[in-house]
């Protein structure tokens, strides 16, 4: 019974060790010998985490005029990748009802993956057993458009890039380039009513590790709808982007979230189902705080 017990922690031992080498990476990627191990990286939101390439979200066609700052705690869950992480937002209003900015960071993100997931992804041997990255930063500008009509139509041009302030690439966590969408977002209010119907419509592109394909363009769409009074506003929408490679390049996700107001506080809760490419089930719960 010793000499079996003793043979099954040698066999676990030994695989474990296999599973970190450079020979395992070598032969699972089929490396040329010369190439450096990002160009064998898959730079898609199929093969990343689920904070490497989100899907914007959804505005309702107007401008945040309230400076505020906010924090949430999200937790990712997938078959063979579970994923926490903390997000920290503020948005800025520079000319009220006119142009505004906002931005997010995520300064810290927690993972584990199954040894089948880090194959699928290409893991680099370097980093197998890491399980801790920093994320990118999300700047958005935000113009209003169109703004004498907002009594039947409100409608705003976002313009947002991503900066590869993230770690992990070896980790398949964020894909070390930047990226950046243009959408319009509308919002066409029902009269006598809180709810209006919400959407956007844009152009989003990022840039990839492969060297034979330097960037992937895609178009970004979402529709859904919002209720929102002086206290309380709840979005339920579905939005996605098609990239023209088709290598897990297409993420479309159903989103919902609630802001509770309480005085200068917003209680923020939030659920996000991935419905292709996009593998995760996530949740997210925090805090806004607003400063005029």
């Amino acid at each position: 019974m010793r000499k079996i017990l003793l043979t099954i922690i040698l066999y676990c031992l030994a695989s474990k060790n296999h599973a970190q080498t450079f020979d395992w990476w070598a032969q699972l990627v089929n490396w040329d010998g010369v190439s450096e191990w990002p160009k064998y990286m898959i730079t898609h939101p199929g093969y990343m985490g689920p904070n490497a390439l989100p899907v914007p979200r959804i505005s309702n066609g107007s401008i945040d005029s309230v400076f505020s700052f906010g924090t949430t705690a999200s937790f990712h869950f997938s078959k063979g990748d579970n994923t926490q992480n903390v997000t920290l937002y503020a948005n800025y209003c520079l000319v009220k009802n006119v142009i505004s900015f906002d931005a997010s960071w995520i300064p810290y993100e927690h993972f584990t993956m199954s040894h089948a997931i880090k194959e699928e992804r290409h893991v680099f041997s370097h980093f197998y057993y890491d399980q801790h990255a920093t994320g990118d930063v999300h700047l958005n500008t935000n113009i209003q458009l169109l703004n004498k009509w907002r009594q039947h139509i409100q409608l705003a041009l976002r313009i947002g890039h991503r900066f590869p302030t993230g770690g992990g690439l070896g980790t398949a966590r964020y894909t070390d380039g930047p990226g950046y969408y243009f959408d319009l977002s509308f919002g066409k209010p029902f009269p006598s009513s809180s709810f209006k119907w919400i959407g956007m419509l844009g152009f989003y592109s990022w840039q990839l590790i492969d060297y034979g394909k330097r960037q992937n363009d895609a178009f970004l769409f979402g529709t859904g709808g919002e209720w929102n009074t002086k206290t309380l506003k709840l979005q339920t929408y579905v939005a996605g982007y098609l990239g023209y490679l088709n290598i897990g390049d297409k993420p479309i996700v159903f989103r919902s979230s609630l802001e509770k107001k309480i005085k200068r506080y917003s209680l923020l809760l939030g659920f996000q189902q991935g419905l292709h490419d996009f593998k995760y089930s996530s949740a997210e719960a925090g805090i806004k705080i607003c400063f005029n």
